[in-house]
């Protein structure tokens, strides 16, 4: 299927023979559902904590021993965010005002004065009246919020004037780490490298905050191949191998090249007003609390199995491993072996929140082709929903990702662990997609926080549901959680 020419042309992305044929067989596949054990619950998978201070107290006490770096996936556009004022510029009519009640546009043109963005539309000297002028000038003329990131979009009003999304993430890093030696790594779309940058030195010239702070892109040579229904390769214009992008899996990459021992990972639009941000960095001192306290219990097992221990440093270590994490020991006579490879692994701590009905992944029991169970944040694409059983399964959850963790990225002596080691392959998402008019499937690599982080040491927490503010939609901005609080 891939000729000569082709391995050339892909082998300038970085993207090798293997890899290619690997893609392809992938997209062969009928499908690529988990098989799902049972939710993950409180007591069964989650935990749950009434007094969280002693582990804010580990945190704050320990942190300095450790590189922390704060990991932000923002290359997304803001396209959704403002699909529905989109839809009443293009047809302004009765409808496309008023659908979606709290989220309508006629909602966001009543309250466009409690935006962070209202006194940039002022300052642009235009007439602003609730109308297709106001969104011309929201999307394109004025604010062009359209065609940016949401990084770059102003979220939040205070008293010395607005902040963006990145600045946000910036000052949430000093509030977890007030001596500033926290990293900031921030993956973003490649067109806009220049415009992060620019915006970093204005916010270094408005508040003298100095931080480590870099930026990097998603790869070329995570781009994937495409495949008609028949089998055959999707093609460009030009007859190439026609590539697309990985999906948020492919950050799997950047990740690996952090220089850091612990890694917070939150996407660019979960935020919160600073006037709330207090219970958000409390548990996120909570889970990286619990990380450090992990990372000293198997620490100290690591260097007890590594010698000659006794059968009650075994039986302890077997003990510890298979209440915390789920593991499964027996499957070889060397016993020693078998605890030294399970916790050389890279470690996540994941904070889950009450299922309210929002979309997307959440945490489960997977049952692994080995016939053990392991803890997996789950996409609903990759529950089988005609299985009856699997159905209940995804019925009976009870708590949703919202994407919140705390990662260690190193073995038990410290030295970096490549993260590729970890990856469920077959965990990818394969989609039906359309391409010059004919259907097609199109492959993402398993997803970031679901099937690249599969073979990790996994600790599920529940963290409450005030922590998790994302901004989908505009009119999410107008919440309680992204408005100053009334004076």
């Amino acid at each position: 299927m891939l000729s000569k020419e082709d391995l050339s042309y892909l082998k300038n992305f970085g993207i090798s023979e293997e890899t290619a044929n690997e893609q392809i067989e992938l997209l062969k596949k009928t499908d690529s559902f988990l098989s799902i054990y049972a939710p993950a619950t409180i007591e069964n998978g989650i935990k749950s904590f009434d007094k969280i201070d002693k582990f804010l107290g580990i945190f704050d006490n320990s942190k300095d021993e450790y590189q922390i770096c704060k990991f932000v996936p923002a290359s997304g556009a803001a396209t959704r965010m403002f699909k529905r004022l989109i839809s009443y510029h293009q047809n302004p009519n009765f409808e496309n005002l008023n659908e979606g009640d709290n989220y309508s546009v006629k909602y966001c043109f009543d309250n466009i004065n409690e935006f962070a963005f209202h006194q940039k539309l002022k300052s642009c000297n235009i007439k602003i009246e609730a109308g297709k002028e106001l969104a011309e000038a929201i999307l394109y003329s004025c604010l062009g919020y359209a065609g940016i990131p949401k990084g770059l979009i102003e979220f939040h009003n205070y008293s010395e004037g607005s902040r963006t999304a990145f600045e946000e993430h910036l000052h949430e890093a000093i509030a977890i780490d007030p001596s500033r030696k926290t990293d900031i790594h921030l993956t973003v779309s490649p067109e806009f490298v220049d415009d992060f940058k620019t915006k970093l030195k204005e916010i270094q010239t408005k508040t003298g905050i100095i931080l480590n702070v870099s930026f990097s892109v998603q790869e070329k040579s995570t781009d994937t191949i495409a495949l008609y229904n028949d089998g055959e390769i999707v093609r460009d214009q030009n007859e190439n191998v026609m590539l697309r992008p990985g999906g948020h899996g492919a950050l799997l990459q950047n990740l690996n090249k952090i220089d850091a021992d612990i890694v917070f990972v939150k996407n660019i639009d979960n935020l919160t007003h600073t006037d709330y941000l207090d219970e958000t960095i409390a548990y996120k001192k909570l889970l990286g609390g619990i990380l450090i306290d992990i990372l000293d219990k198997t620490k100290t097992i690591n260097k007890t199995i590594s010698g000659q221990p006794t059968p009650t440093e075994i039986e302890y270590a077997k003990s510890y491993l298979e209440t915390e994490f789920g593991a499964v020991f027996g499957k070889t006579p060397d016993i020693k072996k078998e605890i030294l490879e399970y916790i050389n692994r890279p470690i996540r701590v994941c904070g889950m929140v009450k299922n309210t009905g929002e979309p997307g992944g959440g945490p489960f029991w997977v049952q692994n082709k080995n016939n053990s169970t392991s803890l997996q944040i789950v996409e609903k694409a990759q529950i089988n929903l005609n299985d009856s059983t699997q159905q209940q399964h995804f019925n009976n959850a009870t708590h949703f990702n919202p994407v919140d963790m705390v990662c260690y990225l190193k073995d038990q002596t410290g030295k970096k662990i490549d993260l590729n080691k970890y990856v469920d392959k077959n965990a990818c998402f394969i989609s039906d997609k359309t391409y010059n008019g004919k259907n097609i499937k199109v492959l993402e690599h398993p997803g970031l926080w679901n099937g690249a982080m599969s073979d990790w040491l996994t600790v599920f927490v529940e963290v409450p549901l005030e922590t998790f503010n994302p901004v989908k939609e505009l009119n999410d901005l107008l919440r309680k959680m992204h408005q100053p609080k009334k004076k």
